[in-house]
């Protein structure tokens, strides 16, 4: 690129200072043409001409003043040019003792259950990689060849210095750049100083989405956006990756399997939230992937489905457990592929903000990531190096997002349940909700009614106002819609409350109020279309929630 340019400089002035309308036969011997990959030989020839032409009729003092910015452009290049890279759902983990285990299918796809955890990132100085990489091009017009300088942020996916502390990766670093660039985006986008949310879910999907064209997802999604307006809400959490695959237009993910039409749900969503004023989040599940059965069609084209099929890579990367597959947050490879398609969408749609829920690591078991620590030679015990694991992961999504779009807000829904986070899926929300640039916001699932016996409502949003100490944090309550009507089995003398009590929601939302926290529904079908079973205690529910 350096010798295009010092080229260009010396046709320049040498057009000027001889005043020379001949285009020479070919082109001079110190343009290099191996740096050059977007023009034919020809193509520089004529480029050459036109540049000739234009020289003549052009002043010295102006060539003069050309020639100077064209040398300051190509100074400011550097020697070496780099290219940057979610009836009842899930049983309640209300106690220490709950399970993580995924029970069936509906119980393994509510990933806003008490069972569940998210987690968020620290920005750390110096962790951040550069702001943009210039490149320049040249284009064939009838001036002097012009340079352009596109900016392109340097995907944080690209750095792996934060992994190979304490960590394993045996790939090098060729091998984890993304395929696709991601320009940073500069769409503003709407969000609110405190969040009235609602959860929108895959399996709000199987009624809206599966075997729909786009015009019935269209106006169906529309009469959901209306009624989560008409509630109140001003924030839409829209499920577009559930297990490893997309809801929207990726080259990282597969379709998913309740998107049967061709249309990209994601864009729909966006502009249908926009058009009533509500902000957009994409909701994503970070580590967990599908069940084995599924794992075997999972096209090679992608990575998931690469790893999959390679020894090597299969049960390092991605690792069963309990007949499901998760990533393997310990390697470097693993984090860049969840970072890049946070990339891919903040960069290629105008959502307002990106959120994770609660699904990190599925075990407590030492062998799931046995390899990966024994490797790290670190000194630290496996529960220790684990909530470290995760938290530079949750540290690199932060990063990636605000790297996109510094605008757009991370946030986590992590458990409501902290000993569970800290214990048995080894998220370290004490830490995330302390630290200042850790997170944009907090959403704890605190799925219990006032009388839960092991961890009534009132109390547990107090200790979690009390934990977030960041300024930079904001306290988003998560509210367990989908328990209306229902019995609350793990709740031990408060079993009945949910049956008994038709105002639950609305005191709880209202209780927000003291703590200026927002607040959120799980999930948008739980409150506007029942099980007929509950639909008279939903009904009288989000009747009080109207008042």
């Amino acid at each position: 690129m350096k010798h295009r340019i010092k080229a260009m400089l010396a046709l320049l002035l040498c057009s000027v200072l001889c005043s020379c309308t001949e285009i020479p036969d070919e082109l001079p011997d110190n343009y290099s043409t191996d740096t050059i990959t977007e023009s034919t030989a020809s193509q520089l020839q004529s480029e050459t001409a036109l540049t000739y032409e234009t020289s003549v009729s052009s002043s010295a003092e102006t060539a003069v003043s050309e020639i100077s910015q064209v040398t300051i452009l190509s100074e400011s290049v550097s020697e070496t040019e780099t290219v940057p890279s979610e009836s009842e759902l899930k049983s309640d983990s209300e106690t220490v003792s709950d399970t993580y285990t995924e029970t069936s299918e509906i119980e393994s796809e509510t990933s806003l259950s008490e069972s569940e955890t998210t987690a968020e990132t620290i920005f750390e100085p110096g962790t951040l990689p550069p702001e943009t990489t210039a490149v320049i091009t040249s284009e064939t017009k009838p001036t002097a060849p012009s340079i352009t300088i596109v900016t392109i942020p340097t995907s944080p996916i690209q750095e792996t210095d934060a992994f190979s502390e304490n960590s394993v990766s045996s790939e090098t670093s060729a091998e984890i750049l993304p395929d696709t660039y991601y320009p940073q985006s500069s769409y503003y986008p709407l969000n609110f100083d405190r969040q009235k949310a609602m959860w929108v879910s895959y399996l709000e999907y199987d009624r809206m989405m599966r075997n729909a064209d786009e015009a019935q997802f269209t106006e169906a999604l529309g009469k959901c956006f209306d009624n989560i307006a008409a509630l109140g809400c001003n924030t839409v959490y829209f499920q577009v990756r559930v297990y490893g695959d997309s809801y929207y237009s990726s080259s990282l993910f597969p379709k998913g399997d309740r998107l049967t039409g061709d249309y990209d749900p994601l864009r729909i969503a966006v502009r249908a939230a926009h058009d009533r004023g509500l902000s957009l989040h994409a909701w994503i599940n970070p580590m967990r992937l599908m069940t084995d059965s599924q794992m075997k069609s999972y096209s090679t084209e992608y990575k998931i489905g690469e790893w999959y099929n390679d020894p090597s890579k299969n049960g390092k990367y991605i690792v069963n457990s309990a007949g499901r597959w998760y990533l393997n947050p310990a390697y470097a490879e693993t984090v860049s592929l969840i970072c890049d398609g946070i990339s891919e969408i903040v960069t290629g749609y105008d959502v307002d903000g990106i959120q994770i829920d609660d699904y990190f690591y599925p075990t407590t078991d030492a062998s799931f990531d046995s390899a990966a620590y024994e490797a790290s030679g670190t000194d630290k015990n496996l529960a220790d190096w684990r909530r470290e694991t995760v938290t530079k992961m949750v540290k690199r999504m932060y990063e990636t997002v605000h790297s996109a779009n510094p605008r757009v807000l991370f946030g986590i829904s992590p458990q409501g349940n902290t000993d569970n986070n800290y214990n048995d899926l080894y998220a370290d929300v004490f830490t995330w909700v302390s630290t200042e640039g850790c997170c944009d916001y907090i959403c704890p699932q605190i799925y219990f009614g006032f009388e839960n016996g092991a961890l009534p409502y009132a109390e547990t949003v107090d200790k979690w106002d009390k934990l977030v100490t960041s300024d930079n944090v904001k306290l988003v309550i998560g509210l367990a819609a989908y328990k209306s009507g229902t019995e609350d089995k793990y709740a031990g003398a408060g079993s009945s409350e949910w049956i008994n009590s038709t105002d639950i929601l609305a005191r709880q939302r209202d209780l927000t109020d003291i703590y200026n926290a927002g607040y959120a529904y799980f999930r948008y079908d739980s409150l506007f279309l029942p099980e007929p079973s509950v639909a008279a205690s939903v009904n009288a529910e989000l009747e009080n929630l109207k008042k």
